[in-house]
């Protein structure tokens, strides 16, 4: 039971009774995780594989700032189920199994609220705006924060504006690079474990340098291992054994402010069923992941605890500086082409064609949907195309105040068809129908071939800058992976979702479409030529 004064986190964990699954809670077989359980650093991030405890520290943080501190928490899910089931299988659990805890519950006490000592932990979804902004905060915590969609992530991180403590704990699995807690981790320190090899010395880090640590077992050294096993982790210097607890956090950039940590599940020290050693049965999964995508997939970011792309991410920050042009943002282009996605705003690509470089010069997020005819005018735009959803009478109410210049656009079908639809039962408008990924491809193709310009970062600035480091983010978010339809059969998609941040390249790609392929047209059906031969990806 804690005593008089405030007492340090770790303090508190080990004076009120933790138990985990009816033991006392320690970090036995988890040393990794001492120094992140002594770490008082307002902002941390963990990047993390599966099952490496972390989720278990934050929640008992977050009851540590309410119990103890007398705050509030706001722990944050990407949907209310997830919300049900952490609240009901961890946080419940955790209070009802402590003498003290269980004694320090206030009157409120479900799913989504807990009252605990003189403050309070709230458990929300970030599925709406709603939901993000329901709770002021003192400290937030975001899990699984890549399948969060970032603009509600933004709106929770509001909630602690009006704190003096302005705690916050991020965790997630990876998902895509540059995306998420990926690119969360990558604004922080970097700290990894790093083993120190009893026997040279050398500092191992496991996952940056997978697979070197899992070193095989030689005919000689067979007898003093278990039947069946093949690998065991040492020391990439020497191939001394190596032991899991005996390793330190190093930072990478510790001049850092932010604290960041990454986790893997390869120095775990859980006993594995029916597997002569966890090594072995780590390879055997490596090696089998080798041979299917998917599972190399679920196995780099699982076991490893990286974010995976599988060959599929093919803009890179690399490609994206060589397209860079020698110019800045502009208003004052002629003859341009314009692309325009739908999401809760609408974002806004303008590039003009100059010797056959679509050279895109403004960009632009807005609300208002007056925007696009003062664009449409200032820059004598040639042809427009607008996503058609979800906002689809506002897109046709835009599309028939510009005839032949304007078209709204669906993602459907295996080659791109020109036609025409009615709107308010009256007026015809242009409509184009696009497989969704072969457009991509065809788009992407166009970036690789130096056929596409973006303006220069070292000529632009304050909210243009702003806006082309957003574009950036969003066209290396145009990334591709392989799943299965209902008959069985792979295609290949490109990933889409309202956590997928990719607003401005699919923006571009409609303005690409609009300059390099369609052009004036009379009304009514036509149908064009596949992309590059491309057929059955859309």
């Amino acid at each position: 039971m804690p005593t008089s004064g405030r007492l340090r986190f770790r303090e508190w964990v080990d004076s009120v009774g933790i138990l985990i699954r009816g033991k006392p809670y320690n970090t036995v077989g988890h040393e990794y995780l001492k120094q992140i359980i002594n770490d008082d650093h307002p902002d941390q991030t963990f990047q993390k594989a599966a099952q490496v405890g972390i989720s278990t520290v934050v929640v008992l943080k977050g009851l540590y700032v309410a119990e103890h501190l007398g705050r509030k928490t706001v722990y944050y899910f990407q949907d209310d189920g997830a919300v049900s089931d952490f609240s009901n299988d961890r946080a419940t659990p955790i209070i009802e199994a402590s003498p003290y805890l269980s004694t320090r519950v206030r009157s409120t006490n479900n799913v989504g609220l807990k009252q605990v000592g003189p403050g309070s932990i709230y458990f929300r979804g970030l599925y709406s705006k709603g939901k993000a902004k329901s709770v002021d905060a003192d400290m937030i915590c975001l899990d699984e924060l890549d399948e969060a969609k970032e603009e509600h992530v933004e709106f929770a991180l509001d909630r602690l504006l009006h704190s003096d403590l302005q705690w916050v704990h991020a965790l997630s699995q990876p998902s895509f690079p540059g995306f998420g807690i990926d690119l969360r981790f990558a604004l922080t320190d970097q700290q990894y474990w790093m083993i120190k090899c009893p026997k040279c010395g050398e500092h191992n880090c496991l996952e940056l340098d997978f697979p070197a640590n899992f070193i095989p077992i030689s005919k000689n050294q067979s007898r003093s291992w278990p039947d069946g096993a093949t690998h065991f982790r040492g020391c990439r210097k020497c191939q001394a054994r190596l032991d899991m607890a005996v390793g330190e956090w190093v930072p990478k950039y510790p001049s850092r402010a932010r604290r960041g940590y990454h986790l893997s599940h390869l120095y775990s020290q859980i006993t594995v069923v029916n597997s002569p050693n966890f090594a072995t049965k780590v390879m055997r999964e490596y090696e089998e992941a080798r041979r299917f995508q998917t599972r190399m997939a679920r196995f780099t970011i699982s076991e490893i605890g990286f974010p995976y792309s599988g060959g599929n991410a093919r803009v890179t920050d690399e490609l994206l500086d060589s397209i860079e042009g020698d110019y800045g943002f502009s208003l004052q282009e002629v003859g341009a082409f314009m692309g325009v996605d739908q999401g809760d705003v609408l974002t806004i690509a303008v590039a003009i064609l100059s010797g056959g470089i679509l050279r895109f010069v403004h960009f632009e997020e807005t609300s208002d949907w007056g925007r696009l005819d003062l664009l449409m005018e200032r820059f004598s735009v040639s042809k427009c195309i607008i996503d058609a959803q979800p906002n689809k009478h506002s897109a046709k109410s835009f599309v028939a105040r510009y005839p032949k210049r304007a078209s709204i656009q669906y993602f459907t079908g295996k080659e791109l068809v020109l036609d025409t639809e009615l709107h308010e039962g009256k007026i015809l408008v242009d409509c184009v129908k696009v497989p969704r990924t072969d457009s991509l491809d065809s788009f992407i193709d166009k970036l690789e071939g130096g056929f596409v310009n973006l303006p220069n970062k070292n000529q632009s600035s304050g909210i243009n800058l702003k806006s082309l480091e957003d574009v950036r983010r969003h066209l290396k978010s145009l990334i591709s992976r392989l799943e299965q339809s209902s008959d069985g059969s792979l295609k290949r998609v490109y990933l889409r979702g309202e956590s997928v941040e990719n607003h401005y390249g699919m923006a571009m790609n409609s303005a690409s479409i609009a300059a390099f392929d369609l052009g004036i047209h009379s009304p009514g059906p036509m149908v064009l030529p596949v992309w590059g031969g491309r057929t059955g990806n859309a």
